[in-house]
């Protein structure tokens, strides 16, 4: 009886730890690809609208993607943002992404 509510206080931990990882939605913007580094498979993204929250000349941010051959230097993106950390950083690690294409 002991090992079986050991267990079950086990399991019922690794799930809350793992519900405690979920990933949220942050943020969403809308950008243009300013520079494509293949070898990092990043992309350097500046957000139109940026500037009355962020740097002068609007926001850069740098994305992962699985494929930079998708994109071109131009090419307009909506980007969703998720994280699964409270802090609010710009951390790679703790972070995914959906990018949708914008057409023109």
């Amino acid at each position: 009886m002991k090992n079986k509510v050991t267990i079950g206080f086990f399991l019922l931990n690794l799930l809350f730890i793992a519900g405690c990882s979920d990933y949220q939605e942050k943020f969403n913007f809308t950008g243009t690809v300013g520079e494509i580094l293949v070898e990092e498979e990043m992309l350097i993204i500046k957000e139109y609208g940026g500037v009355e929250e962020g740097r002068k000349d609007g926001n850069v941010f740098e994305i992962p993607v699985d494929d930079v051959e998708r994109y071109s230097i131009g090419q307009k993106l909506e980007i969703t943002v998720f994280s699964n950390t409270t802090a609010d950083i710009w951390d790679l690690d703790n972070m995914k992404f959906d990018i949708k294409t914008v057409e023109n």
